[in-house]
């Protein structure tokens, strides 16, 4: 792309300003303990994470008189505690849970190891999420080849989607919430996109020390799964009371982290899945490529979203604290996100280039209704959305020209 080119594009890009503030002056804006790590706070909010899961596995004979419904329930509830788990290792694979390397590296081997995640590996292609937020095909600095998107970074543009057979189209587009608990596996077991993150000679790793460290990884998960194995006592409680959370926390990861950054993200539709979907998804999300991609456009794709019902506390608020994250992805634990959000918010709200799922309801809370209607003023339907948002968006257009959207209307045959 000519730099002339580049400079249209980029002219009539809300997220291009010039004024815009760049990313050291929104980072300079926000109070520095918001860069500060804290253990032992980080260390108690794991403790009340397994709290909370014992207390679930505790109760869990209640759910079970109430049928399947109340199970599919307590279901429900024990994956999204497993994910604010998983945030927990999330922040030690960022270096933010600790100053420490080896405190990082052995508390993010517990938390993502007894939810069947290989923390180095992931930790790799999770890094590669990040750097690369919103560019259509820069990932481990491949290309794009024949109709296979890039790997972490797998966009559906319209020449892909229109190569689909019907059984494709129909799989990608009908099959979500089904594909949303199954497909964490596909990605880090069978390695679609990115390489299996078990298999020490997938395309994942380049070196014989990350090899090295998916053997140890994946030995500390299979530690986990032997061990819940031995104490369950059975095949079939094996599967009711350790692969099926597994299953839940599956669906909470691909959600909670899909409405919140990626533009049709391969999560489920395409042949891939990442840890983003929730937080990376609304009908106006936009793609760059290169020559017009830059880190702080590419990371304003990003979506803070508030859930209600106290979800945006229990999972540490990497729902309505992502666009915090993702600016300084390696330098806010999760506890200050919401402090820095604060800042941000203030920062580029002004701009019109602070992403948020609106409510439409003036906030203020006086008596018990009103706390409802805040509740209910967030995303309570955020199964809803899910469910319209994979339905609704197909494909990227305008390839070639250095920003892509989504199409506004069907037109494929």
């Amino acid at each position: 792309m000519s730099t002339v080119d580049k400079k249209a594009v980029l002219a009539n890009d809300r997220f291009s300003q010039p004024a815009l503030p760049t990313v050291e002056q929104i980072k300079a804006a926000i109070p520095k303990e918001c860069f500060e790590k804290n253990l032992p706070l980080a260390l108690a909010y794991m403790v009340w994470d397994f709290i909370l899961l014992a207390f679930l596995y505790k109760i869990e004979p209640i759910f079970e008189l109430g049928g399947l419904p109340a199970m599919i329930f307590w279901y429900f509830i024990v994956g999204m505690v497993l994910s604010c788990i998983f945030v927990i290792g999330h922040d030690c694979g960022h270096t933010t849970f600790s100053n420490y390397q080896w405190v990082n590296d052995f508390v993010g081997h517990i938390c993502h190891g007894m939810i069947f995640t290989p923390y180095w590996p992931w930790q790799k292609s999770h890094r590669h999420h990040h750097t690369y937020t919103s560019h259509l095909t820069k990932a481990f600095e491949i290309k794009i080849k024949e109709n296979l998107q890039d790997m972490g970074h797998a966009w559906t543009t319209e020449k892909v989607f229109t190569s689909w057979s019907e059984f494709h189209r129909f799989y990608a587009t009908k099959g979500g919430f089904f594909l949303m608990m199954i497909g964490w596996w596909f990605y880090t077991i069978a390695g679609i996109a990115d390489g299996s993150h078990f298999w020490p000679f997938s395309k994942l790793f380049k070196n014989n020390k990350e090899r090295v460290q998916c053997v140890i990884s994946g030995l500390v998960c299979v530690a986990w799964a032997t061990a819940a194995f031995y104490l369950f006592g059975s095949w079939s409680q094996w599967v009711k009371f350790y692969v099926l959370p597994l299953i839940a926390h599956s669906f909470w990861l691909l959600m909670i982290t899909y409405l919140q950054v990626y533009p049709r993200q391969a999560v489920l539709r395409r042949k891939t899945t990442l840890v983003t979907y929730f937080q990376h998804q609304t009908d106006d999300i936009q793609v760059y490529e290169d020559g017009t991609w830059g880190y702080l456009r590419g990371q304003l794709q990003t979506i803070d979203r508030p859930y209600g019902f106290g979800i945006d506390y229990l999972m540490h608020h990497i729902t309505d604290g992502h666009v915090a994250h993702h600016l300084f992805f390696t330098g806010i634990p999760h506890y200050n996100l919401m402090k820095a959000t604060a800042v941000i918010k203030e920062k580029l709200e002004p701009y019109g280039v602070y992403r948020y799922q609106q409510c439409e309801h003036n906030n203020e809370m006086r008596t018990f209704r009103d706390f409802t209607m805040n509740t209910l003023q967030k995303s309570p339907d955020f199964l809803f959305q899910l469910a319209g948002l994979t339905n609704r968006l197909e494909y990227l257009v305008g390839e070639g020209t250095g920003l892509l959207k989504y199409a506004k209307t069907k037109k494929i045959d």
